[in-house]
């Protein structure tokens, strides 16, 4: 894999790009002189959880012949009080369709985040990291 950033404007504005010409706006957090122009590194992290987790979510509902037509993800978190300031809990509020069992969204979830997602796997374990299933 090959990834690329870059400076694009003072002090801290990045261009985060791939090979294929992807690429996302990286800013530092306004305590730091962030200017709002793009996702701050942190943001980035829990979006890349969020993001795996999500598709691991949908490949195993998928598999089982299971296809949520709404499905989404809010994240609250706390953070260490001090430098650096890593997660310490993530709380995830899913929501997805009502007509599939809800053991079933559960262990799929169960699943990412125990076995399957990549993201999980390089956050320390320590992080406690909680979910509750909304049927919609």
């Amino acid at each position: 894999m090959k990834m690329e950033i870059k400076r694009i404007a003072e002090p801290y504005v990045f261009e985060f790009s791939d090979a294929n010409g992807n690429s996302i706006i990286i800013d530092s957090s306004a305590d730091l002189e962030g200017q709002n122009k793009g996702m701050t590194p942190m943001q980035l992290l829990l979006g890349s959880l969020m993001g795996c987790m999500s598709i691991d979510i949908i490949l195993v509902l998928k598999k089982q012949k299971l296809s949520p037509k709404q499905y989404s993800v809010e994240a609250s978190t706390k953070k260490r009080d001090a430098v650096p300031s890593p997660y310490e809990a993530i709380h995830f509020d899913i929501r997805i369709d009502h007509d599939i069992d809800e053991k079933r969204i559960h262990r799929a979830v169960s699943l990412s985040l125990d076995k399957y997602c990549s993201v999980r796997s390089c956050l320390k374990e320590d992080i406690d990291i909680t979910f509750k299933i909304h049927p919609v």
